[in-house]
């Protein structure tokens, strides 16, 4: 395989993977291929050409799904992927390895450092982060048959503010509960059987920065000390109050530089509280129903302990 010891995330959209996959891309020989793995391989982004789009779906889209019989990289479909025969893995391989020279903005491979270029050597050592959101957690077993030395992080979250994040963005409620049950339960599936596979919490994230910083790249096989500063992207965050402001920037992606021991500046440990306080109590009965016993799992507090909180 052309990539060799990637690091693949696993996540749920609206997660907060962004801050995840900055942390891992502010390290010098660490960069991905245009995006999250569905974006690799699906058009469209919004940053590509008709003609890149065309050419993702002519090339990549379609083929890949006739060749292997089934729609690897639909983040919609919470089903197992069957066995993805080996010269169509070398494929895909191909794909992510190429991906990371046509990703040379500043959202993805353009910054080595703070105002520093990568130059196409540079970025040809580099190894490969990639994020598969939602159901993409079923191409780990992939994906682990593909790079034998790659490393998995599953990010977790408290499943009533993702579900309250994809709620404001016309989600069904039913919906987020049962796949937040299917995709954690994978997780900790994954987590028991593969020692490659590490989860790590959201909450810690914003908690305490710096020291899940060090816990991240630990894990991953990174040294801190060779990087500076922190890049960090402008993302609107959820208010007391519910309503939605940035801590810096004025449009997503912008991108800042912050050395590891000022990250706490500017992330907000209470969004999680900020998120469920927007959720009405029936809200939270109805998706505790369907998934109070993983969340319960998982060390996050009772049905109870919500409705005597918010």
């Amino acid at each position: 395989m052309l990539n060799q010891k990637p690091i693949i995330l696993t996540c749920f959209a609206r997660g907060g993977s962004t801050l995840l996959v900055n942390m891992l891309l502010s390290h010098p020989y660490v960069c991905n291929s245009a995006g999250e793995t569905k974006k690799v391989f699906k058009p469209k982004s919004d940053w590509e050409s008709g003609w890149q789009i065309a050419r993702k779906r002519f090339f990549y889209d379609i083929p890949i799904r006739l060749l292997a019989g089934q729609d690897v990289f639909n983040a919609a479909d919470l089903t197992p992927r069957r066995p993805v025969p080996v010269y169509l893995q070398r494929y895909i391989d191909r794909i992510l390895y190429q991906g990371r020279f046509r990703a040379r903005i500043p959202k993805h491979n353009l910054y080595q450092y703070e105002d520093v270029e990568y130059t196409r050597e540079e970025l040809a050592k580099c190894r490969l982060l990639t994020k598969c959101l939602n159901g993409l957690i079923f191409t780990v077993e992939m994906f682990r048959e593909m790079y034998p030395d790659a490393v998995f992080i599953g990010l977790l979250r408290n499943g009533l503010a993702i579900a309250e994040g994809r709620q404001r963005r016309g989600y069904p409620l039913t919906q987020m509960a049962g796949d937040f049950k299917i995709i954690a339960g994978k997780m900790l599936e994954y987590e028991r059987e593969m020692p490659n596979f590490h989860l790590m919490r959201y909450e810690d994230m914003v908690s305490d920065p710096p020291r899940f910083l060090q816990q991240l790249y630990r894990k991953v096989g990174l040294n801190l000390a060779e990087v500076p500063k922190i890049r960090v992207e402008s993302r609107p965050i959820t208010t007391r109050d519910g309503h939605h402001e940035r801590v810096q920037g004025d449009y997503d992606t912008q991108l800042f530089w912050y050395r590891p021991d000022e990250l706490h500046q500017l992330v907000k440990p209470d969004i999680n509280d900020n998120q469920i306080r927007q959720l009405s109590r029936e809200d939270i009965k109805h998706f505790m129903a369907i998934a109070g016993e993983i969340m319960e799992r998982l060390g996050y507090p009772t049905e109870y302990e919500y409705l005597h909180s918010y």
